[in-house]
């Protein structure tokens, strides 16, 4: 049977920065429910089981107003609707369907009164279902539209989200809201088809499901009439085509492409059989429109079509009629085309070169990529592209790292050219699926929250995935010099993918993990990198010294953390853990090996490390060892070392994971050696708290210095 997709997330920092809203499985339907419609019908003409609004009541066909029934406006969202419902978040209209609907279809967003304010999230629930979900919309942002599968759903359930922020703007509209109902009472009966694990062909692709005005969807030939096969050749404006759909009007063909695929590419258009149709193409990933065209004639050049489709489980093609009917409107998706498995995802790109460039920074490779803040609530409005650079390990070994760039697309208004930051993420995980250039694209990367803040600035970001995420290796989690020269060389290359001037004023920022990369490169840089511009940097949570932060690991729901240390400086220096770890710890490390934090915190919290070892004692007992002692040291910040630019240190006297005296002692190291640095101790709770108070001090510091505004260090004073 279809399944229809469970929308999800990575519980991890997010869980400290979003709400989420629990809608349990609807139950069987009740006496008191009112019928189920039989056929097609506005929402706004059908009896809701019930409703709540943050703000007065759910208005039908017009915008909410105040707090008294029917004192809304007209609804317009870049134009006006006679037929919706008005809500104000957060609210849930429920609808008994007694599975006698197949399709809910919907034009969203604020209404027009709010202007540029407000920010909401849609969500269409199909008994207890995520089965449709907006990004963030704001009332600047472009009318989205949902095509919602609720096939056999009892209930429905219209759910409107603040988004986290106030709810004093937002008038959300369900614009045209309406279901499409056959009366059958069930779901039809569907296999679903097996997800394509390459680039194919649409037209090789077993659909899920088909429907078309006349006659089937013909496959590599335009539609004819009524029966199979009956078409011609695909042809748009003069130009053949050997592969690709041939529709009729209003049609709809569904494909499950499992999360598989990141793209799909066609050329659309009216077939040359007539010079009179008119359609407009339409593709929807999970239920939201994330493409479309305009008004298409006959006669016309054909039009390319591409849209992002990364993680969608179903992907739906819609051609829609317009102006006269369906009689001419003879609809190609020609050459259409699944880009799937190392197409879609990119691992191809990830495959270490047979020849590395001389210069650090130097770009091996750089692709089209996407940035989505996490649950892919918002772009940024900005440009991603993945790359790949060269870097060099704790060694002094060559090696291929990648990353992601991401540039805002509205103009720099401040001074000078736009500035540069290098965002260095925390603990991710150790293995290949964990790395960030990975995850952003999916809306699954955490850190995206406090990245998207730095470009709404205008600042440009390059973030990278450290040696071994993504690229061949294990990821060297904790080395210092190695996620230094990886920071530093990310923006080497970030000015030559972005295009920037050799002026561009730099910074680096990053908590935990990125606190430890962070520091480790602004001290490196003097002697590393001293022709980078760098104003500043910023390090949060700092691990800087790793005896203490193994002995605060050990039995905890992070002692995941640990096994991650173990493999990344194990592998960097070529220890022999088979010396040090019993057959339980090294399967241990063998599941560790592969995950990424949210599998590792849930399967493995609170394991005592002694149990893995051959000796009994656990990990953290054996840093005195003389294999492993020196190398501990090694990684420890500030010995002999110190930023040549403002630094600000950041630290929670709570924190559970990096206790505070381990960022602390990095200060008072650099302030020895005469560095300027300010320590802003908090109070926030856990490590989790504490990059939220981090995030918002780094704002502000880097502004300042991207100002030019003076700094006052702080040496002396904690």
């Amino acid at each position: 049977m279809t399944q229809r997709r469970v929308f999800s997330g990575v519980a991890t920092l997010a869980v400290a920065a979003l709400a989420a809203t629990s809608i349990a499985v609807a139950p069987s339907a009740q006496a008191a429910d009112p019928a189920p419609p039989t056929g097609n019908v506005f929402a706004s003409d059908l009896e809701w089981v019930s409703a709540t609004n943050g703000w007065g009541p759910v208005e039908k066909d017009k915008s909410n107003g105040e707090d008294r029934a029917g004192d809304g406006r007209n609804q317009y969202i870049e134009q006006w609707y006679t037929k919706g419902l008005g809500v104000h978040s957060d609210s849930v209209i429920r609808y008994h369907l007694g599975g006698n609907c197949e399709k809910f279809v919907s034009d969203v967003g604020l209404d027009y009164e709010v202007g540029n304010k407000g920010s909401v999230t849609f969500t269409v629930v199909a008994d207890g279902l995520s089965v449709a979900q907006t990004p963030v919309l704001t009332g600047a942002s472009k009318t989205s539209r949902i095509l919602a599968d609720i096939d056999g759903a009892t209930y429905v359930d219209l759910v409107v989200g603040s988004a986290g922020d106030d709810i004093h703007q937002d008038h959300a509209n369900w614009a045209g809201a309406r279901f499409e109902c056959s009366g059958d009472g069930v779901r039809a009966p569907q296999v679903v088809p097996t997800a394509p694990e390459a680039a194919t062909f649409a037209s090789d692709l077993e659909w899920e499901s088909a429907s078309n005005a006349k006659g089937p969807v013909e496959r590599d030939r335009s539609n004819g009439q009524e029966a199979a096969g009956d078409g011609g050749a695909l042809r748009i404006g003069g130009t053949t085509y050997t592969k690709g759909l041939g529709t009729f009007g209003k049609s709809r063909i569904r494909y499950y492409t499992g999360g598989k695929c990141n793209t799909f590419t066609a050329k659309v258009g009216i077939d040359d059989v007539t010079y009179y149709g008119t359609a407009s193409f339409h593709l929807y990933a999970d239920g939201l429109q994330v493409a479309s065209t305009t008004r298409l004639t006959g006669g016309h050049a054909p039009q390319a079509f591409s849209a992002n489709i990364e993680g969608a489980a179903y992907v739906d093609l819609v051609v829609q009629e317009l102006d006269y009917g369906t009689d001419n409107d003879f609809a190609d998706w020609a050459d259409a085309k699944f880009w799937c498995g190392n197409d879609a995802t990119g691992d191809a790109f990830y495959a270490n070169p047979a020849n590395l460039p001389t210069a650090n920074g130097a770009v091996v490779r750089t692709e089209p990529s996407q940035f989505w803040t996490l649950f892919k609530a918002s772009n940024a409005n900005s440009t991603a592209t993945r790359i790949m650079y060269k870097t060099t390990d704790g060694r002094g070994n060559d090696i291929p790292v990648t990353g992601q760039v991401v540039v805002p697309k509205t103009a720099w208004t401040g001074p000078g050219p736009r500035p540069l930051v290098a965002f260095a993420v925390g603990t991710q995980g150790v293995g290949d699926s964990c790395a960030p250039s990975k995850l952003t694209p999916k809306g699954l990367e955490y850190e995206t929250i406090f990245m998207a803040g730095l470009l709404n600035r205008g600042y440009a970001l390059v973030a990278t995935d450290y040696e071994g995420l993504g690229t061949a290796g294990m990821h060297t989690y904790m080395n210092r010099e190695t996620q230094g020269h990886a920071v530093l060389d990310s923006l080497r290359a970030a000015v030559t993918v972005a295009g920037l001037p050799a002026n561009t004023p730099m910074a680096i920022t990053g908590y935990s993990q990125g606190g430890g990369a962070s520091a480790a490169a602004a001290e490196l840089a003097p002697t590393y990198a001293p022709e980078l511009k760098l104003v500043g940097a910023v390090a949060g949570g700092t691990p800087g010294d790793l005896r203490i932060v193994a002995n605060n690991l050990d039995r905890t729901i992070y002692v995941g953390f640990l096994a991650y240390a173990t493999l990344g400086l194990s592998a960097e220096y070529d220890m022999d853990l088979d010396a040090l770890l019993n057959s339980r710890g090294k399967a241990f490390m063998d599941d560790v090996s592969t995950e990424c934090v949210p599998e590792t915190l849930f399967t493995h919290a609170w394991a005592n490390t002694a149990n893995f070892t051959l000796d009994g004692r656990s990990l953290p007992q054996t840093i005195d060892d003389p294999q492993w002692a020196s190398i501990v040291e090694e990684q420890k910040i500030g010995v002999g070392r110190a930023p040549a630019v403002p630094t600000l240190l950041t630290h929670s006297r709570y924190d559970d994971v990096i206790p505070f005296e381990a960022g602390r002692g990095v200060g008072l190291r650099w302030c020895d050696q005469g560095a300027q640095v300010a320590f802003k101790s908090s109070v926030a709770p856990g490590h989790v708290g504490g990059a939220m108070t981090s995030a918002t001090a780094a704002a502000s510091f880097l502004e300042d210095r991207f100002a030019g505004k003076p700094f006052t260090s702080g040496c002396g004073t904690f």
